[in-house]
């Protein structure tokens, strides 16, 4: 025997087979409440049903993912604006610190940073995304501040301190 045995396949019409499924519950004294054809049908319908069932889902997977993108697309169409909407609610100096509350959505509050004006970078002493509170150590000169968002589009803002 080779290990690629292939079993042998009986076939029968479903007349014979309703006939010979009779006579066995005949024998054994027991009438045949379902008739073989009665059975294949109930079978093949619970299988288009099975088969509506995920035609169905895979068109609302399909309307899930696609339709999101139609707005997309109309956004783009029309021109909206795609700049950073970053803006700044207060700012004040207290105790040698410039604090600054950073108003907008998405701010990357990793990527604030100002340059002074004999060019050094500064970074935040410390910031907090909950309330947009931006704090950095200040020397009171003119400061270049850049605040960007998670979209990469970058704010630039100048500081120049009053004159008396």
């Amino acid at each position: 025997m080779s290990a690629f045995h292939r079993t042998k396949r009986y076939t029968m019409k479903k007349d014979a087979a309703s006939s010979t499924l009779a006579k066995i519950l005949s024998s054994v004294e027991k009438n045949s409440n379902t008739p073989i054809d009665k059975m294949l049908k109930k079978r093949v319908n619970a299988a288009k049903g099975y088969s509506r069932y995920l035609t169905a889902v895979k068109i609302m997977l399909a309307f899930t993912i696609c339709v999101p993108l139609i707005f997309v697309f109309t956004a783009n169409a029309k021109g909206v604006d795609t700049k950073a909407d970053i803006s700044v609610g207060d700012y004040y100096v207290q105790d040698g610190y410039l604090y600054i509350d950073l108003d907008g959505p998405f701010i990357d509050f990793t990527s604030v940073y100002a340059v002074t004006a004999s060019g050094s970078t500064v970074f935040p002493a410390e910031f907090n995304s909950g309330t947009g509170m931006v704090s950095f150590p200040y020397d009171e000169t003119e400061w270049n501040i850049y605040v960007s968002d998670l979209n990469s589009e970058t704010v630039h803002m100048l500081l120049t301190p009053p004159t008396f």
